[in-house]
């Protein structure tokens, strides 16, 4: 189950339409403060995600369809790109809970994380060089 991740949905066609869908990706964390995992495909079940955002139309691609059909009958949050851009960046780090205006989504295990500062991220970093796993925001 990927609780508290919104999954973000549109047209993965080509490689460049991935590219762009993981760049979309980026600001769905930015704004919503909440990891977001890029949907390739059709295989996810949308009520293991705390919402969906939906990149362009629901008609770009079948997946994007299939999917923004099911958000939309199980009553979900589901929101597409003009409703996310009326939301500010957070800039809160998810791991410290501080307030840092360089909180930034990291890429992590293929999706964004939550905003974290560059100071949980040099320490996560200093700790998995040393052997250690670091705990992702």
């Amino acid at each position: 189950m990927a609780r508290n991740t919104i999954l973000v949905v549109g047209n993965t066609t080509t490689p460049v339409d991935l590219e762009d869908l993981t760049a979309f990706a980026f600001d769905v964390a930015d704004r919503l403060g909440l990891p977001a995992r890029v949907a390739v495909g059709m295989a996810y079940d949308v009520t293991d995600y705390e919402g969906v955002v939906l990149c362009d139309t629901w008609l770009d691609s079948v997946p994007s369809a299939v999917l923004g059909v099911e958000a939309g009958e199980a009553d979900m949050f589901s929101i597409g790109t003009q409703e996310l851009y009326g939301f500010e960046p957070v800039k809160t780090c998810a791991h410290c809970l501080e307030d840092d205006d360089e909180a930034a989504p990291v890429y992590v295990g293929g999706m964004w994380a939550a905003p974290v500062c560059p100071s949980c991220v040099a320490t996560a970093a200093g700790v998995a060089l040393h052997g250690l796993s670091a705990v992702a925001a």
